[in-house]
C-alpha cells in the first residue's frame, strides 16, 4: 500500500511542479514589467528589478499553490486515469476514499510547506525586496549595511527613523520641528510607532520637547498620534506589504491596535486570508479527484488544464471578493473568508463519495 501511495503522490507532484513553474513564469514576468517602470529612479537599476522579482517569488508560490494543486491533480492524476492506472489501483482493493486520503495527506504536506514559507521565508525575502525598492526614493536617505536608519522630510519637520521591524513597527523615532526660518522649535522622541490607519501613526513612549527661547519644556506621553510620519509612497516602498507579513506578526499588530482601541479590521482580513489558504489548498487538491473518476480517457490534458484554470481563477476571485466585502461591509473576516474554502471542501468530499470509478 505504501508503494501505491508514494506512486500516487509522485504522479500528483509531476503535475503540480510544471503547473507551478508555468504560473510562476507568467506572474514573475508581470511583476518584472511593473518593477521596470521604476528603473532609473534614484539608484534603482535593472539588476535590482530582477533581484526584486526573485525575492518576491516565495510569496507568489504561497499564493499560487492552491490553484496549482488543482491543476497538478488534473494533469498528473489525469495521466494515470488515461492509462487506466486508477482502474488498476481500484482492482487491487484500494478504494477511492483511500486515494482521496493519500491526496489529502500530500495536501497537508504542501500546507506545512506554505506555513514554513509564510513564517520563515516570505518576510525576510520581502524585507530585502523592500530595501531594494527603497533605492527609488530620491528624497529619503536610507542607511546601508546593518543600519536601517531613515532620514526624510515632511513639511517643516525632519524625521529620523532608526529602524523598521518585520511587523511594520518603526523604532527610534525623532521628529524635529522648525519654523519658517528653519530654526528648531520642537523635538519629539518616541520608542516606536506603528500604522493606525490612513497615513496616521501611533507613537509610543513619547518625550515631547518644546524650545521656548532659552527654556526647554518636556512632556512625557504613553501614546501620541502623528500624521504622515512616512508618506504613502515611502511606506509602500520601505515597509512590507501586509500580505507579506508572517501570521504571528499580524497577530502582534492586531493586539497592539486593539490595546489602543484602534481599528484592526483590515489587518484581520489579511490574517484570515492567509489562514484560508490551508483549507483552500486541501479543497483544491481533493476537487481534482471527482473529475477523474469515471471514464475520462477521451478528455485531453489541455481540457483538464482549462477546467482547472477556470475553477482556480474563480476561487481566487471569490476569495478576493470576500476579503473586499468583509472590509467594506464590516463583516466578520473569519466567517466570510473561511466559508468559501470549507464549502468547496464539502463539495469535493461529497463528489468523491458519489462518483464511481
Amino acid at each position: 500500500m505504501l508503494r501505491v501511495d508514494r506512486y500516487i503522490m509522485q504522479r500528483f507532484m509531476a503535475g503540480v511542479i510544471p503547473a507551478m513553474l508555468l504560473l510562476l513564469a507568467l506572474f514573475s514576468f508581470i511583476a518584472l514589467a511593473e518593477e521596470l517602470e521604476d528603473v532609473g529612479q534614484g539608484s534603482f537599476t535593472l539588476a535590482d528589478a530582477l533581484m526584486v522579482v526573485f525575492l518576491t517569488t516565495p510569496k507568489r508560490i504561497v499564493e499560487l499553490l492552491p490553484v496549482t494543486a488543482l491543476l497538478g491533480g488534473l494533469l498528473g492524476l489525469g495521466a494515470m486515469a488515461n492509462h487506466r492506472e486508477l482502474i488498476a489501483i481500484r482492482t487491487i482493493g484500494i478504494s477511492k476514499q483511500r486515494i482521496a486520503q493519500t491526496i489529502a495527506a500530500l495536501a497537508l504536506l504542501l500546507g506545512a510547506f506554505i506555513t514554513i514559507l509564510q513564517f520563515s521565508v516570505v518576510p525576510g525575502f520581502e524585507r530585502d525586496a523592500a530595501r531594494l525598492r527603497g533605492q527609488t526614493l530620491q528624497n529619503t536617505d536610507i542607511g546601508t549595511g546593518s543600519s536601517k536608519a531613515i532620514w526624510t522630510r515632511n513639511a517643516d519637520s525632519y524625521i529620523h527613523v532608526n529602524g523598521i521591524q518585520s511587523d511594520r513597527t518603526l523604532t527610534g523615532i525623532e521628529i524635529y520641528s522648525t519654523d519658517g526660518k528653519g530654526r528648531l522649535t520642537g523635538l519629539i522622541q518616541a520608542a516606536s510607532a506603528y500604522p493606525a490607519g490612513q497615513e496616521n501613526w501611533q507613537l509610543t513612549d513619547v518625550l515631547e520637547s518644546t524650545f521656548d527661547g532659552a527654556r526647554v519644556i518636556e512632556t512625557r506621553r504613553d501614546n501620541m498620534m502623528w500624521d504622515s510620519l512616512l508618506s504613502a509612497r515611502q511606506a509602500s516602498v520601505l515597509m512590507l506589504p501586509l500580505e507579506a507579513l508572517a501570521p504571528s506578526d499580524l497577530v502582534k499588530i492586531i493586539s497592539n491596535l486593539k490595546r489602543n482601541q484602534l481599528d484592526t479590521h483590515h489587518y484581520e482580513v489579511v490574517f484570515w486570508q492567509q489562514v484560508s489558504l490551508l483549507p483552500g489548498l486541501l479543497a483544491m487538491a481533493l476537487l481534482s479527484l471527482p473529475f477523474l473518476l469515471g471514464s475520462v480517457r477521451s478528455v485531453s490534458a489541455s481540457q483538464r488544464a482549462i477546467i482547472g484554470g477556470l475553477i482556480g481563477i474563480g476561487f481566487y476571485l471569490l476569495q478576493q471578493l470576500s476579503g473586499h466585502l468583509a472590509g467594506l461591509l464590516g463583516l466578520n473576516p473569519s466567517i466570510v473568508l473561511l466559508t468559501p474554502p470549507f464549502v468547496l471542501l464539502l463539495i469535493a468530499v461529497a463528489a468523491i463519495r458519489h462518483r464511481n470509478l
